[in-house]
């Protein structure tokens, strides 16, 4: 008897002391929603996230095209929005008709569905002008640029969803020629370097810039300086020259478009060997609290390029 009460006590000792086992209730939820391992929905097509996804990535982005080397920069979702939407236009039809690559909410007034649809300049081309393999652009253009229309006429959101804000966009330079002192008769352009192309003897050359503003007329933007420089992208010991507001001369600009140049300074080409290029930039302000370079270091080689000269080959 004696020993029967003691295996009960210890039969109770030991059970009392078992930790007691809880179940997690979140075990017994079924996942209905899941879309296997590393699978995501697929983005809206008429979003910015789907239009990058099915057409500017692998359509636009290819080598040599908008992959970096000029604007629009569709490697990335966020490269293309900041590109595009309420970006100047590089390359316009005759008429001068579009201010921006896209304007929310408006079409009709964005370059880029123009630029989809027709060459605009006879020389230019229709957009896209390769195709990467794989791409099916060719198949589904029509609706690719019905999805490019619905994103613009949405409102053109970021990939958050949020509708831009138009701010003060930057002085624009459309274009520069370069003419002997006291002519506007402009030099060629060595189209191999292309710098403007000066001959050996000229003792001084006159530089004429074409500028725009989204908001400020010419003669109300301040600062107006320029800078020349051996030097790509080094203009720090380059002294300032003050751009003149002269009369409107018409010439041909950057997009093969005439453009109306009314800022001028001379340049003495002493001291200055032959075939060597000397680099232009400019100092414009208009509403913002600085003056804006143009072009400048993070600008593509061959802008740089435009806006220069050499004397001589």
């Amino acid at each position: 008897m004696r020993e029967l009460l003691g295996f009960m006590i210890i039969a109770c000792l030991f059970f009392s002391c078992k930790k007691e086992e809880k179940i997690n209730p979140y075990d017994l939820v079924v996942d209905t929603t899941s879309k296997g391992p590393n699978q995501q929905a697929p983005p809206d097509p008429t979003s910015i996230a789907g239009l990058h996804q099915l057409i500017f990535a692998p359509t636009c982005a290819n080598s040599g095209c908008h992959d970096g080397t000029f604007e629009p920069d569709f490697r990335t979702i966020e490269s293309s929005y900041n590109t595009l939407v309420l970006q100047p236009v590089i390359k316009n039809n005759p008429q001068g008709s579009f201010n921006f690559r896209v304007v929310p909410g408006n079409e009709s007034a964005s370059v880029l569905v123009e630029r989809l649809l027709t060459d605009i300049d006879g020389q230019s081309g229709i957009m896209p002008l390769s195709i990467d393999p794989g791409s099916d652009w060719n198949a589904k253009r029509d609706e690719y640029i019905n999805n490019v229309k619905a994103w613009i006429n949405a409102g053109a959101k970021d990939v958050f969803g949020n509708s831009p804000v138009q701010s003060n966009l930057p002085p624009q330079l459309r274009g520069i020629f370069i003419s002997p002192t006291g002519s506007t008769s402009p030099f060629p352009r060595n189209v191999q370097t292309g710098s403007i192309e000066i001959p050996i003897g000229t003792p001084s050359v006159d530089v004429y810039l074409a500028c725009t503003d989204d908001a400020t007329a010419v003669e109300q933007l301040t600062y107006l300086k320029a800078k020349v420089s051996a030097s790509l992208n080094d203009f720090s010991a380059s002294p300032e020259e003050n751009l003149n507001l002269v009369n409107a001369i018409s010439e041909t600009g950057y997009d093969g478009n005439p453009a109306d140049f009314r800022l001028k300074f001379t340049i003495s080409l002493a001291g200055i060997p032959a075939a060597t290029p000397r680099f232009i930039r400019a100092y414009i302000q208009d509403e913002a609290e600085t003056p804006t370079e143009i072009p400048n270091s993070s600008s593509a080689e061959y802008i740089k390029r435009y806006y220069s000269f050499q004397i001589g080959q």
